[in-house]
């Protein structure tokens, strides 16, 4: 019972959630919590991290042990007595070991700045990716806002157009209008039906985009909604900064060209750690180490005399006898054998690269251009920089001049309806010329809802370019 009562907790919790509406801000910290491009992002942040702090250990002397445990059968030389055994013979042996590199042309020092700048390369690869999806989550809010308002401007005018149509179907009942009349604005109905319809079918698969892009669960879709901020209020103002001054801006901030420009810098480290391969290195080492023999044995108590052994006889014949004893022998101990055993060590090696078949050399030109190519992509970084600063720029000033002119057109189509209506009223224009006033106000205030959301998408992408806040 516990259980199930914890789970419909939990479902309750998510319905919750599922029902309320989201923030700009929310989308998109979620979007940067489930994309998986940030995600992976991320793990190279920790991959670097981690050697980066390798590339510092490295430094420091290693320390290794072994041991080993075995047996032998047959005949061999055992190593601890130097004596030739033929039964089975137990054999321990027991190694420490460590090196360390004195000189190595700087290829330490080298690859630790190395690992510094990847490290600061993969944190400005993890603000590039979330800077992608926040342009992503921006555009799709807007979108979602966007046919939001054009929806409700479209269902504002079939409101309008049920009232004109039952006002005109009063005046054929009372044999005033034509029926043709009638007929038109029942069209015209049915039209705006029509769009209205269209536009709940786009708004429903934006929201939908939205919600994919945001990862949500099959529990938390079905409700998904988001706030609309008071976009309509939003004072659109003529675009007055510079293409140069945006760029210097955007070159100063965006993490993927920081990012590129890392990468060049460690592309030119990889040249000098290349180098270091043809000079030579200096390296110190010491080892210590002791054994176990099954073979190694000592003597146990005091020599017990036996009968002698005949060894010859004199010139005239008598005997010579000498005499004998046998000992108790036993396997010395562990502990004495490894202290008898113990053997330490300590040497410097000098490696000299004479010829390694133009390895080195090939390594070098290879780093070279690697560090070309790197330069290439921070050239190429900041030319996609520039281009999408143009393309924003000028999207935001063509937004601003479509706004103000969609924005008088507004106006005149709305005065304009406004009359056509009150001289349909009086009889004096046909249903085709109120309806054709009431299609170019609708145009007039797609057209202005349009470009009030291009300028916005263009003027938050400059402000992610930028590093700046996103803020409805």
């Amino acid at each position: 019972m516990r259980i199930r009562t914890t789970f419909l907790s939990m479902l309750a919790a998510v319905g919750a959630m599922a029902q309320q509406a989201w923030t700009l801000d929310q989308c998109m910290k979620r979007a940067e919590e489930q994309n998986l491009s940030v995600r992976n992002a991320a793990l190279d942040v920790d991959l670097a991290d981690k050697a980066h702090d390798q590339a510092y250990w490295s430094f420091l002397p290693n320390l290794n042990g072994a041991a080993t445990h075995g047996y032998n059968w047959g005949k061999t030389i055992d190593q601890y007595t130097n004596t030739f055994a033929t039964d089975r013979v137990r054999t321990n042996n027991l190694y420490l070991s460590s090196d360390v590199t004195l000189f190595q042309s700087g290829r330490k020092h080298q690859e630790l700045k190395q690992s510094a700048l990847n490290e600061e390369a993969a944190r400005k690869g993890l603000e590039a990716a979330r800077n992608d999806i926040r342009t992503e989550v921006v555009r799709g809010y807007l979108n979602v806002l966007g046919l939001r308002e054009r929806m409700k401007a479209a269902e504002g005018q079939m409101g309008a157009t049920r009232d004109q149509l039952a006002r005109t179907q009063a005046l054929v009942d009372a044999g005033r209008v034509a029926r043709a009349e009638m007929l038109d604005i029942d069209a015209q109905l049915a039209q705006e039906e029509y769009t209205a319809a269209d536009l709940r079918n786009q708004l429903d698969q934006a929201r939908l985009t939205l919600a994919q892009l945001l990862q949500l669960t099959p529990q938390e879709a079905p409700g998904f909604d988001i706030v609309a901020p008071p976009i309509g209020e939003l004072a659109i103002a003529e675009p007055t900064a510079s293409e140069d001054d945006v760029l210097r801006n955007v070159i100063a901030t965006n993490p993927a060209y920081a990012q590129a420009d890392l990468s060049a810098q460690s592309a030119e480290r990889a040249v000098a750690i290349a180098r270091t391969n043809a000079y030579p290195s200096l390296s110190f080492n010491a080892s210590m180490g002791s054994g176990y023999s099954g073979r190694n044995l000592e003597a146990v108590g005091d020599p017990v005399p036996e009968e002698s052994i005949l060894i010859g006889a004199t010139a005239d014949g008598t005997p010579v006898y000498a005499p004998s004893f046998s000992q108790n022998t036993q396997v010395k101990s562990f502990s004495d054998q490894l202290d008898d055993n113990l053997n330490e060590s300590i040497g410097f090696t000098l490696s000299v690269p004479i010829f390694n078949n133009m390895r080195n050399r090939y390594a070098v030109d290879q780093a070279r251009i690697q560090h070309e190519k790197a330069k290439n992509s921070v050239e190429l970084q900041k030319n996609t920089l520039q281009r999408n600063v143009q393309n924003a720029l000028t999207a935001q000033r063509g937004a601003y001049r479509q706004y103000e002119s969609a924005r008088r057109s507004l106006t005149a189509s709305e005065e304009a309806l406004r009359y056509a209506e009150e001289r349909y009223a009086q009889q004096v224009i046909t249903a085709i010329e109120l309806n054709t006033a009431k299609a170019r106000a609708q145009q007039a205030t797609a057209d202005l809802i349009n470009a009030k959301y291009t300028y916005l998408m263009a003027a938050k992408s400059l402000d992610i370019l930028q590093g700046l806040p996103v803020v409805l």
